[in-house]
């Protein structure tokens, strides 16, 4: 295999494109189960165009094999939890990609980006013993023994250890690394390649496929601070409406791989404009860390139980190694011209049945080792243990760890900047676990209080920050991250659920400081009500410095007046630092309960959703406020939602 750099082509006239891939060709073949191997109500999609034209000459079958998201989750090994997970791990993914290699001969290994950031293994490398000059990830060096051939840019990638992290995983990769739509700043250079067209040789014949990466345009504002100046990131579909035809020119096949989203909803993500971009065969997708085929059911243009985004065959392969996607291609050549006839997608879930693979687990024996040693380190002890179980509804003692840190961190900020003695210190914080990853995704912590703790408690390897704000500001604060909750309607008498699925727990921000009340009855922006400081209303002539990340000072969650404009102070000392020091010098907090839903009438019921092992929860923190009522098919806890006495 030879591979053919982007750089000094020339534009020509792009071929003739394949044939639009519809719902409407889709083969008969669409609902062919893959013998236990794929997750259930996932299905192999062969999409088509009917039978082979009179004029092929042959065709050749490619399996394109994807990973996304892989955060280094090297092992299925939760480092939070300080546990085995047996749902996770690239060693599991690995079992599967082998097994995929060994039934098919032609096949291509890509990631879809957020390789280099996430586990504790990252923040090791970067911040506890950090990487020497010359020496790249660990995860780099197992994805180059591995043979992966490409991987799209992911925001985690940039944003959270800045571009030096970065460039040394570039500078060690034996693949490139793919991001079209990021430019040097102030320039039309790419930062990295824009695509690569990679020769595989199919029964002795050339077979070429062009990968064109994509990063998410609101990742300049996620990592303001270490992007600003240095990269500028283009929108993704106007991106691929100008590189596409050049990318045709070039190959026989053109796949996407974009590390975004597809719902809309949630800002910054581009799949579904993406997907009506001309010239694609295939689309391969991340970010969300969620699964196609499989979720996306009510989202217009996608048929989720097929993989079809606009007709284009398109894969999501989860998250933190849950899951291997593959695109199936058959291809035929045509007067010459290689092109696809057929194309479908499959999702392939690791789990307990599949084995972690030995020779991963061995690239990893170092670093792993390294890990548990850390991060079994202890801080101090709690008087009982506590969750994120029901953060989202009631305050809860995790953010109260994270606010009284910061806290104590920007009250002695003031003590040494006299010039804001008159400012009340606030500060900001949201539950980092809140089931995205599933309904065992939650922050749990027992009496003894480790390194493994901070970790679970604050995931995110966050800077702090400091920002001006007046009383009117934090208002609107409130207002914005008051979508946490559905609007509730009093007189229906049916079950309706407490938490919105599309507001992510991470930006459910408690500001520690103030007083308030949420009426959840009322449209969001409509919601605070009572709020106080120091017994007085909050009004715009009160000034405060709130202490808060560098992720959400910098605009991330695109709340008002977080832009990067309002930031006073900042500094590299991070949150899981000030909560080790804080820890070491106080005892763990109990929620302040500075907050609450507003008491109301209402004729049905409240449901919240949660970790199953909620029970045994509440009954050990006497909790009046939820009850258990089931739990279902998925493994989610069902609660009803109350108001105390």
């Amino acid at each position: 295999m030879s591979e053919i750099n982007n750089k000094d082509q020339e534009e020509t006239e792009p071929k003739e494109k394949p044939e639009k891939l519809t719902e409407k060709n889709i083969d008969r073949r669409d609902f062919i189960a893959m013998s236990g191997k794929v997750v259930a109500g996932a299905y192999l999609a062969t999409t088509g165009l009917g039978s082979l034209s009179a004029s092929a000459e042959e065709t050749k079958s490619l399996n394109i094999i994807t990973t996304t998201d892989e955060h280094q989750y090297i092992l299925p090994y939760n480092y939070m939890d300080d546990a085995e997970d047996q749902g996770i791990g690239l060693s599991k993914a690995y079992t599967i990609i082998e097994e995929e290699r060994e039934e098919h001969d032609n096949t291509l290994l890509v990631s879809n980006g957020d390789v280099i950031q996430g586990s504790i293994i990252s923040d090791y490398e970067f911040r506890i013993d950090p990487l020497e000059e010359g020496e790249t990830q660990t995860i780099v060096n197992i994805f180059n023994e591995l043979g992966y051939e490409a991987a799209a840019v992911g925001n985690h990638e940039l944003q959270d250890y800045g571009l030096g992290f970065f460039d040394s995983a570039v500078a060690g990769a034996n693949f490139p690394w793919l991001a079209a739509n990021m430019r040097v700043a102030g320039s039309d250079e790419n930062y990295v390649e824009s695509y690569k067209i990679i020769e595989k040789e199919i029964d002795g014949e050339i077979v070429k496929i062009g990968l064109i990466g994509f990063v998410p345009p609101p990742t300049m504002r996620w990592g303001r601070e270490h992007l600003d100046g240095e990269v500028e990131i283009d929108g993704i579909a106007e991106t691929a409406e100008r590189l596409v035809p050049e990318v045709r020119e070039q190959a026989d096949i053109v796949i996407a791989l974009a590390h975004t989203g597809i719902d809309d909803t949630r800002g910054g993500n581009e799949g579904l404009p993406l997907a009506q971009v001309d010239g694609f065969d295939a689309l391969i997708f991340g970010h969300d860390h969620n699964f196609l085929p499989g979720d996306y059911e009510e989202i217009e243009m996608v048929n989720s139980e097929l993989g079809l985004i606009n007709g284009v065959p398109s894969i999501m392969a989860g998250s933190w190694g849950r899951a291997v996607g593959i695109v199936d291609l058959e291809l035929m050549k045509e007067n010459g011209e290689w092109r696809l006839a057929e194309a479908g997608v499959r999702l392939r879930r690791t789990g307990e049945d599949v084995q972690s693979h030995e020779r991963v687990e061995d690239l990893a024996a170092d670093i792993h080792a390294d890990a548990l040693e850390y991060i079994r380190t202890p801080i101090t002890d709690a008087d009982e243990p506590f969750t994120s179980f029901f953060a989202r509804v009631k305050d809860a003692a995790i953010t109260q760890i994270i606010n009284e840190a910061q806290l104590n961190y920007g009250r002695n900020f003031v003590a040494a900047n006299p010039e804001y003695e008159d400012y009340g210190v606030l500060a900001a914080a949201a539950p980092f676990r809140f089931g995205r990853e599933g309904p065992r995704d939650f922050t749990r912590v027992s009496d003894e209080i480790r390194i493994s703790d901070v970790n679970d408690i604050y995931m995110f390897p966050n800077e702090i920050r400091i920002v001006e704000f007046d009383g009117q500001m934090v208002l609107d604060w409130l207002e914005y991250t008051a979508a946490n909750f559905n609007q509730i309607d009093p007189d229906a008498e049916g079950r309706q659920e407490l938490i919105n699925p599309n507001f992510p727990g991470f930006n459910w921000d408690i500001i520690e400081g103030i007083e308030y009340e949420i009426d959840i009855t009322q449209p969001v922006g409509e919601r605070i009500v009572n709020a106080t400081y120091e017994g007085e209303p909050l009004n715009e002539d009160q000034n405060f410095l709130i202490v808060t990340n560098d992720h959400r000072a910098s605009g991330g969650g695109e709340f008002p007046h977080l832009d990067g404009e309002t930031i006073i102070y900042s500094t590299p000392t991070t949150h899981q630092e000030i909560i080790i020091e804080f820890l070491d010098e106080h005892d763990p907090v109990r929620a302040s309960n500075n907050w609450r839903i507003v008491p109301f009438e209402y004729k049905g019921e409240l449901i919240v959703h949660s970790h199953p092992d909620g029970p045994a929860y509440i009954e050990q923190r006497g909790l009046d406020f939820i009850e258990y009522i089931e739990t279902d098919d998925d493994g989610w806890g069902i609660y009803r939602f109350t108001f105390e006495d």
